[in-house]
């Protein structure tokens, strides 16, 4: 630990410990087996980060997935003992602003977790992201321990089932008890059994409904009979897939309310502008299969109603060459899905004109949540029945409409910027006037405890890996110092994490050489502008062979996402460089055209690295591509043999990369967060380290020079990369399970946690107003 005490960081992270642990190694001589094998490395590989003062050591050890223990260490390591992590953020608020500043305020202390006794708790770390699995067993075991008090919470739930104001599965004036309900249950079935499979229920709708049972269990004797039996079998012998079958095949969702205030969110000439790009894509791909899914759901239950979806978001009177200035726009190839645009206003009520950063939305979302309740209930005609969040911003304002309407809410992250941004939290009054952190972490943290089940694409999304932390995890505690202690923020282990990885839309991305569905004169079009056009102002760069195999990158242009980088580690790498070109399509070519300081910033460093690594007649550039014609340029690169790489430093999942990959081309994603869950390496595609170029460069060289030696191996990973999607990231797998969850999520709302969830509904409600509601006013 010498190394440690007499070195000039007070605050090593993981990477700092393991190049000092690396040189302690080397320069001590130890053997392979000791680096590899003992307890000292086992224990070191363990620690994220350590702090290290004039006479002590703290180090954070993470000794399991999202499990921590806190030690302090002597100088002379002759002791070591453990501390509560109160003490331990303390220590950090000193290191940052001094003994005296934390004796004359001390802190505001957070902690969630006292709150979640209403609930069951998960113990392995493994179950994290299977919560609705985890909730139905417990619900079973309740079933079976307590039968009278549950079945008489299930017989509840489905008198209360309506669509469109028409009453559902029972008709509780006949079916006045659970035991009658019971007892005609038998009774229906039994006389069920004897019809024919496929008799309609419109033949049978009368006797049944003189029996008690209204619609929706099915459209056939067939699907009645199915559904019926599910609830006869909970009532009698309850277990798991029998809870979690039953309950998704309740039609109990037909109103559905999407939130994403934030960015430029339209249909077209949209992406690459600020705060825009993968999130428009991933909601308007996830509404039109959601909607296809209900109403292929709905004619299965035997219901006629039409489901509507709503996307909320932001209208922008000075909407450029958008539609954001619309009120309300419908989608398209949708039969009842919408964008419903509602304005910021300021402290005086005035509509906000021009587009506003995601990090500086946040005075005008308290307003906006209150004039969209009203727009919603007007538009839906009554409560929507399920609202979904998106993003910090999406998901505050999710919750405030969930409180107000009763509604359940779903949470979807997407990224935390938490992670993204080192020592964030740590340092976040530096950082503050460009990205108020203070804001943004407190309303994620509401966000996640007030909804009732959170969506992530990835587990590393929830609680990472062995060796690195998750984006939820690092919510677990953390300490901004001058503001708030964070002692528990989140809580992983309770069922309301769940992992459902989007999917692709198969009608604008499928494989190269299904050459029926390509349109040829598209394809002369864009295969002139990608690789020939020298006319357009808004194309940067000649290539001198066009026909050299292409790399191709498609992102916003800002520092997570490393196009840069990307463009230094082809420009450094001779062979690479001579062998093939580089395209990437990325925001603009002009920097006064963007409003985005960081956007601007790269912009201006892509150009300077082509000047200086002299990359003319091997560089084009062009802006983004409309969503409705990217599918045609990965395929255009496929045919060229060319290659996909997605370089950011950090990827929460990767949609481009699904994308690329079911188009044929072969995929590059960082092994850092999800395109680790998403690509097989070596079989489907390969993960690489993107933190330094020279990583990037030799990952991309290694499978061009295969290529070039085996001309079959392009083939091959193509081949697996499309199979690879189809089996694992489809819409229609998406939606069985979000619906599923909502529905199971319901009635854990209904039946246990709706009482359950108050009090930290409360302390949730206290955070907002007297915290972040005030720090965000002082904004405008």
């Amino acid at each position: 630990m010498y190394l440690v005490f007499n070195q000039d960081k007070p605050y090593l992270l993981k990477t700092d410990i393991l190049l000092m642990f690396d040189e302690f190694c080397r320069n001590t001589k130890k053997s392979k087996e000791f680096i590899e094998r003992s307890s000292v490395a086992k224990f070191i590989h363990k620690i994220p980060e350590l702090m290290v003062t004039e006479d002590i050591m703290l180090i954070v050890h993470r000794h399991a997935i999202a499990k921590y223990r806190i030690y302090k260490l002597n100088p002379d390591c002759s002791h070591m003992e453990e501390l509560e992590v109160t003490s331990y953020l303390d220590s950090k608020d000193i290191y940052i602003d001094g003994e005296s500043a934390r004796r004359n305020r001390p802190p505001l202390v957070i902690d969630f977790k006292p709150f979640y006794d209403y609930s069951p708790s998960m113990r392995d770390s493994r179950n994290i992201g299977n919560g609705i699995r985890f909730l139905n067993k417990h619900l079973s075991s309740s079933l079976f321990q307590a039968p009278d008090k549950w079945e008489n919470h299930l017989y509840e739930f489905l008198k209360i089932h309506k669509i469109s104001g028409k009453q559902l599965l029972i008709n509780g004036d006949i079916l006045y008890t659970r035991e009658l309900l019971i007892k005609e249950l038998e009774r229906v079935l039994e006389w069920l059994t004897r019809l024919s499979t496929d008799v309609p229920y419109e033949s049978i709708a009368k006797k049944l409904k003189r029996a008690g049972f209204e619609g929706g269990w099915g459209k056939n004797a067939e699907r009645i009979v199915e559904t019926m039996q599910l609830l006869h079998d909970l009532f009698h012998e309850p277990n798991s897939p029998t809870i979690e079958a039953f309950i998704a095949r309740i039609p109990m969702i037909s109103k559905i309310a999407v939130v994403s205030p934030h960015g430029w969110f339209g249909q077209e000439n949209v992406l690459g502008k600020p705060d825009t790009g993968g999130q428009v894509i991933y909601i308007l791909d996830q509404v039109k299969a959601m909607e296809t899914y209900l109403t292929h759901e709905f004619e299965t239950a035997g219901i006629d109603t039409t489901p509507k979806i709503i996307v909320l978001t932001r209208l922008i009177p000075n909407s450029k060459d958008t539609s954001c200035d619309m009120g309300f726009e419908k989608i398209d190839q949708t039969n009842d899905c919408w964008i419903l645009r509602v304005p910021f206003k300021d402290k005086k009520h005035r509509i906000v004109p021009d587009w506003i950063s995601r990090f500086h939305i946040w005075p005008y979302l308290d307003r906006f949540a209150y004039d969209s309740k009203n727009a919603l209930i007007s538009e839906f005609e009554g409560r929507p029945d399920l609202i979904i969040g998106n993003y910090s911003d999406g998901n505050l304002v999710a919750s405030l409409l969930s409180d107000r309407l009763d509604v359940i809410q779903c949470t979807i992250a997407h990224a935390l910027e938490k992670t993204k941004y080192l020592f964030s939290d740590l340092y976040w009054k530096q950082m503050e006037p460009d990205y108020n952190f203070s804001l943004q972490f407190t309303a994620d943290m509401i966000s996640m405890n007030k909804s009732d089940f959170i969506i992530t694409s990835t587990y590393q999304e929830i609680a990472g890996t062995e060796a690195s932390m998750g984006q939820y995890e690092s919510y677990q505690f953390f300490t901004m110092p001058g503001l708030y202690q964070v002692k528990n923020g989140v809580n992983l282990f309770n069922p309301k994490f769940n992992i459902v990885p989007p999917g692709v839309n198969e009608d604008i991305y499928f494989p190269y050489d299904d050459y029926e569905k390509r349109i040829s004169k598209k394809s002369d079009d864009w295969n002139h502008r990608l690789f020939y056009d020298t006319e357009n102002e808004d194309i940067y760069g000649c290539l001198n062979d066009p026909e050299k195999p292409p790399i191709f990158t498609m992102a916003r242009f800002d520092r997570i996402k490393n196009i840069t980088g990307l463009i230094q580690a082809f420009g450094e790498h001779s062979e690479l460089n001579h062998a093939c070109n580089l395209i990437f399509a990325a925001g603009t070519i002009h920097p006064d055209r963007s409003g985005d300081l960081e956007e601007r910033e790269e912009i201006e460093k892509a150009y300077r690295l082509i000047d200086e690594l002299n990359l003319h007649g091997r560089v084009r550039w062009l802006p983004s591509i409309d969503k409705k014609d990217t599918g045609e340029v990965y395929r255009i690169f496929a045919d060229r043999k060319g290659v996909f790489v997605q370089p950011a430093l950090f990827e929460a999942f990767g949609l481009t990369i699904l994308e690329a990959m079911l188009s044929g081309l072969p995929t590059f994603g960082p092994e850092f967060g999800g395109p680790s869950e998403i690509i097989r390496d070596g079989v489907s595609g390969f993960l690489m380290n993107t933190s330094r170029p020279e990583l990037i460069s030799e990952a991309i060289w290694k499978f061009i020079q295969k290529h070039q030696n085996e001309p079959a191996y392009w083939n091959t990973i193509s081949e697996n990369g499309i199979q690879r999607v189809r089996e694992k990231f489809t819409w229609k797998l998406y939606n069985r399970k979000l619906m599923s969850l909502a529905k199971s999520y319901g009635f854990w709302r209904y039946a246990a946690a709706g009482r359950g969830m108050v009090k930290l509904d409360r302390y949730c409600d206290l955070l907002y107003h007297l915290l972040l509601k005030q720090r965000a006013e002082q904004l405008y």
